[in-house]
């Protein structure tokens, strides 16, 4: 099988958590529904249709800064008047760069597209203040594999809780849970599933014992001819 790869990287990127109201904290790296949303985009689609898998790895650290923003003009929330100005604490990821890797029905529109660094809309890294432009690093080939319950592996992208029954880290590793995030939305912007990613803050590849039972689950692992170990959902 091949996978389509392309870089996406910006100044800033801020993928808003739903669980805070007056704050505006982020996740640690991109959901799904941010990536499977910045690709229907590309392609000037309202939402990404048929088989799609996709993942990631982090080719900067992962680095955050918090700061307030004045939110001016919002007299419908009962100020008094049309110039409501609340200071608002936002979290923002600083100079994120992911290396995305991409299989599914969309594969030759997608790599034309990124190709011709063309999009439909504009692409952006969870809010539109944090504008990307995608680029193609080029196309792989990679063989699924279906490792074992217990069997280790070595993956080069962040991973999804599920697949894993034990970390086993070597030396220094720092790892960051990405809890609650939906695993798809559909028309209506209607969430259903969650998924949990493990993410180390330096962008290291995450050793782990395979859990059981994934059989004919939503995740797949490839690897590549250069020995790289991707996990796709």
């Amino acid at each position: 099988m091949e996978l389509l790869v392309f870089d996406l990287k910006g100044e800033m990127a801020h993928f808003r958590r739903p669980d805070a109201i007056v704050t505006h904290p982020t996740y640690p790296a991109m959901p799904r529904t941010t990536l499977h949303g910045l690709i229907a985009s590309i392609l000037g689609k309202p939402r990404l249709d048929g088989e799609n898998w996709t993942g990631y790895s982090l080719l900067r650290p992962v680095r955050t800064v918090t700061q307030e923003m004045s939110m001016l003009g919002k007299g419908w929330m009962g100020s008094g008047g049309d110039a409501f100005n609340r200071p608002t604490s936002i979290q923002l990821i600083i100079k994120p760069h992911y290396r995305v890797y991409y299989a599914g029905d969309h594969f030759d529109d997608l790599k034309t597209m990124i190709e011709g660094r063309r999009s439909h809309f504009h692409t952006y890294l969870g809010s539109a203040f944090c504008l990307t432009f995608p680029i193609l690093v080029g196309v792989i080939d990679a063989e699924e594999v279906r490792p074992l319950p217990g069997a280790t592996m070595l993956v080069n992208s962040v991973v999804p809780a599920d697949v894993v029954e034990r970390l086993l880290p070597e030396s220094g590793e720092r790892y960051l849970p990405m809890r609650g995030a939906r695993y798809s939305v559909d028309s209506e912007r209607t969430f259903e599933g969650n998924l949990n990613l493990i993410i180390e803050e330096s962008g290291r590849r995450i050793r782990f014992r395979v859990k059981g039972g994934l059989e004919g689950s939503r995740y797949k692992f490839f690897a590549t001819q250069d020995g790289i170990q991707l996990c796709l959902w």
